[in-house]
C-alpha cells in the first residue's frame, strides 16, 4: 500500500462521489457514503471462486470492497478508469482490478462473459433505455442479480405505488423544479418498486427480496430463466426468409 502522508494528498484533490475508507483512518471524503447499502447486498462473507461484475463501478467503492473477501472482480463503467478516480484507488491500495470503459447499453456476455454475481447499483434512472439497461446486466448474470435505483413511491398517490410505473425526469437546467433528484442532468427515469420488479421477472429473474426506503429501491433477484422471444421483439430483427418456388403460390411466403 502507499504511505498514507502521498495517499492523502492525492485523495484530497480530486471530487468523489464515493465517500468511504481508502486505507485505515484515511477517507475519500465523497458525497454518498455507500457502505450502508453494501452492507444491504447480504454478499457472503467468503467470496472466494466467485465471479462478480460491478457495473457503473463509478470510484470503485463496491469493486474493491468485493474484491477483499476473495470475489473476481471486473468493473464496467463509461468513463475511463482513469478518470473515474478507479486508477488513483488501484495505485493507493496496491490491487489491480479488470476495468472496462463500456456503456451498459452496449455490454453483452459475447463480449465480457458472465458473472456469478451482478451489481447494477445506482445505474438504471441514469440511463434513456432503462429495460434495455436491465437486459443487459441481467444477460452477464447466471445467478444473482442485485439492483439499486432512485424510487418513486413516496412521490405518487397510494393507488398508484402498487403500478408498474416509470416517470420520466427532463432535463433539469432546460426545465427546472421537476422533481429531478439532485438537480442531475444524468438522470432520465424513476421508477416504482414495482415497475423494477416487474422488469425484472420479465427478462427472466425472480426477486427473492425488494427494500424500499426513502426515495431507493433495492432488489435482490436469481435468474429462473429466458424471454428470448420478446427480446428478439424489442431489439433484434427476424431472419430473413425468402419466398420458396412459385411466387403466386401461398405457400412461398413466410410471414411472420
Amino acid at each position: 500500500m502507499m504511505n498514507v502522508d502521498l495517499a492523502q494528498k492525492l485523495l484530497a484533490a480530486q471530487r468523489w462521489h464515493h465517500d468511504f475508507e481508502v486505507l485505515p483512518g484515511l477517507r475519500t471524503n465523497g458525497a454518498y457514503n455507500p457502505e450502508g447499502l453494501w452492507n444491504e447486498l447480504h454478499l457472503p462473507a467468503d467470496m472466494t471462486g466467485l465471479r462478480l461484475a460491478d457495473v457503473g463501478a463509478s470510484n470503485g467503492y463496491f469493486s474493491f470492497s468485493a474484491h477483499r473477501p476473495g470475489a473476481a472482480v471486473t468493473a464496467f463503467d463509461y468513463r475511463h478508469r482513469d478518470n473515474s478516480g478507479f486508477t488513483l484507488l488501484s495505485l493507493i491500495q496496491g490491487v489491480d482490478i479488470p476495468h472496462h470503459q463500456v456503456n451498459v447499453l452496449e455490454l453483452s456476455p459475447e463480449v465480457y462473459g458472465q458473472f456469478d454475481i451482478v451489481l447494477a447499483l445506482g445505474l438504471l434512472y441514469h440511463t434513456p433505455d432503462p429495460y434495455r439497461a436491465l437486459v443487459n446486466c441481467a444477460s452477464l448474470a447466471s445467478q444473482r442479480l442485485l439492483v439499486e435505483s432512485y424510487c418513486i413511491d413516496h412521490r405518487l398517490p397510494e393507488a398508484l405505488r402498487v403500478e408498474p410505473v416509470m416517470r420520466f425526469l427532463p432535463d433539469p437546467e432546460r426545465f427546472p423544479n421537476q422533481g429531478q433528484p439532485n438537480d442531475d442532468p444524468s438522470n432520465f427515469w424513476g421508477f416504482t418498486s414495482v415497475c423494477l420488479k416487474q422488469m425484472l421477472e420479465d427478462v427472466g429473474f425472480a426477486v427473492d427480496r425488494i427494500r424500499v426506503e426513502a426515495d431507493r429501491v433495492l432488489a435482490d433477484a436469481h435468474r429462473v430463466g429466458g424471454n428470448d422471444h420478446r427480446l428478439q421483439l424489442a431489439y433484434q430483427c427476424f431472419d430473413h426468409q425468402p419466398p420458396t418456388g412459385d411466387p403466386l403460390d401461398p405457400a412461398a411466403w413466410t410471414i411472420f
